[in-house]
C-alpha cells in the first residue's frame, strides 16, 4: 500500500529557532544527528524509504517569532528534482510584499502544490482581509491551503489564532477551496474540527500530532467522513514516521478507511497517481 505523508518539515539548524531544535533534540535524537547540520533530497529521500513512505508533502514555514523561516524557495528548490517530494509554499506577513502575489508565484514559479499557514506562529487571524486575496488566488490555482490549528509548546505561539472555527468564515466564503484543518484542533477543539468537516465539504483534517490509538474515538465520525482524513507525521516532530503509518494500520476502522487516510484521500486531493 502507497503511503504519502501529507505533514513533513524540512529545515536544519539554519532555520529552527534554537527552542524547536531543543524540542528535537528531545524527540527525535537521530534528526539531530544525520539531519539538523545539513539535509540533501537524496538523503530525505534515503530516509523515507527506510519509513516506506512513497511521497511526501514538504511545508515552507514563515514564523520568525514562534519557530523560524523555511522559505518557498528553499522548499521549491529542495523538492525540483524528484516527484517524490511535493513542496508547500507558505506567506510571509512581515516583508512588505503583496501576499496574493507570494501565493502566484511560489505555485508559477516554484512549483509548489499547495500553501500551509500558521496563524498561531505568525499571530493573525485565518480570516483577515488581507489573506482573502490569497485564498482567491489558492482557489483559481486550484491548489489546497492548511492551517495549523490547536494548541503548541513553542515560545511565541498565540494559541488563540488556533481554533479550527475561525476557519468558517474561510470555509463558507470560499466553497471551492480544499481546507486542511492541520492536527486536527488538538487537544481542545477536536469535536470544533469535525464540525467543520460536517459543515463544510471542501475541509479536511490532517491527523498529525493526534493520538493515533485514539483516533476512532477523538473523531468518532471518522466512517461518515473517512474521504477527508489525510495522514501527516508532523515530522522531524516525531522520531518513526513508520511507527505512525502503523498506529492507523493497526486501527479497527476497516482496510477501506485505512487506505483513504494513508494514501487515497491525499493522492486525490493533489491529483496524484497511486
Amino acid at each position: 500500500m502507497a503511503v504519502l505523508d501529507f505533514h513533513l518539515h524540512v529545515g536544519t539548524k539554519h532555520h529552527w529557532n534554537p527552542w524547536v531544535i531543543s524540542f528535537f533534540q528531545e524527540n527525535n535524537p537521530e534528526y539531530i544527528k544525520r539531519f539538523v547540520d545539513e539535509i540533501t533530497p537524496v538523503e530525505l529521500l534515503s530516509y523515507l524509504d527506510g519509513q516506506a513512505i512513497d511521497h511526501a508533502v514538504v511545508l515552507a514555514e514563515y514564523a520568525p517569532l514562534a519557530t523560524g523561516v523555511v522559505t518557498n524557495e528553499f522548499a521549491g528548490k529542495f523538492c525540483s528534482q524528484t516527484d517524490r517530494l511535493i513542496p508547500f509554499g507558505s506567506i510571509c506577513l512581515y516583508q512588505g510584499t503583496d501576499l496574493a502575489q507570494q501565493a502566484e508565484q511560489c505555485v508559477s514559479r516554484l512549483g509548489c502544490r499547495g500553501l500551509k499557514l500558521l496563524p498561531s506562529y505568525a499571530h493573525f487571524h485565518p480570516y483577515d482581509s488581507k489573506l482573502l486575496p490569497v485564498y482567491e488566488v489558492a482557489r483559481d490555482l486550484k491548489i489546497p491551503v492548511m492551517f495549523h490549528t490547536g494548541t503548541s509548546i513553542f515560545r511565541g505561539s498565540r494559541i488563540r489564532y488556533a481554533n479550527p472555527l475561525l476557519l468558517d468564515d474561510v470555509a463558507d466564503e470560499f466553497p471551492d477551496l480544499s481546507i486542511i484543518i492541520c492536527h486536527g484542533g488538538r487537544p481542545f477543539w477536536y469535536q470544533e474540527a469535525q464540525w467543520m468537516l460536517r459543515r463544510h465539504k471542501n475541509t479536511y483534517i490532517d491527523v498529525s500530532g493526534i493520538p493515533l490509538k485514539r483516533l476512532p474515538s477523538i473523531f468518532p465520525h471518522l466512517n461518515r467522513f473517512q474521504d477527508r482524513f489525510l495522514f501527516g507525521s508532523d515530522w522531524p516532530g516525531v522520531r518513526s514516521i513508520e511507527g505512525q503509518v502503523r498506529l492507523i494500520r493497526n486501527l479497527p476502522v476497516g482496510e477501506k478507511i485505512i487506505e483513504a487516510i494513508l494514501w487515497e484521500n491525499g493522492y486525490r486531493l493533489l491529483g496524484l497517481n497511486s
